[in-house]
């Protein structure tokens, strides 16, 4: 019995669905750790180091989201999302492991990178 189309739709939202809640808490809990994190890593040192931290992350998503789109437009938009997380889950572990202000704001570009195509072509593939 071949599943409806229906079906399928619901399934591809049940499992894009957890990926897109980590996403947007990825988002949120660097900023809840704000103190923990200055404190972890002291090069950070300034309240404007740390607004350029989250700030960095914003600028290249919203500048590279078009980018995103197009991609997942024109090529397979589950070889799309699948590579974003490939890219999200290392950028994730990099995090962990990034020792200086530097590193972070490398890691949040990146970050901003891997969800810039991720979104646009987990929502196309819903649609």
């Amino acid at each position: 019995m071949k599943p409806s189309a229906a079906s399928y739709a619901w399934t591809v939202v049940a499992l894009l669905w957890p990926v897109a809640l980590l996403n947007y808490l990825d988002r949120q809990m660097l900023a809840a750790m704000k103190f923990s994190v200055m404190n972890d890593i002291p090069s950070i040192g300034t309240e404007a180091h740390w607004g350029l931290l989250l700030a960095w992350f914003k600028w290249v998503y919203a500048l590279l989201s078009p980018f995103g789109g197009y991609i997942a437009d024109r090529f397979s938009r589950r070889a799309v999302i699948v590579g974003s997380l490939f890219v999200w889950s290392g950028v994730t572990w990099m995090t962990g492991h990034a020792h200086t202000f530097h590193e972070l704001l490398v890691t949040r570009a990146f970050m901003g990178i891997s969800e810039a195509f991720y979104i646009p072509g987990a929502l196309a593939l819903i649609a």
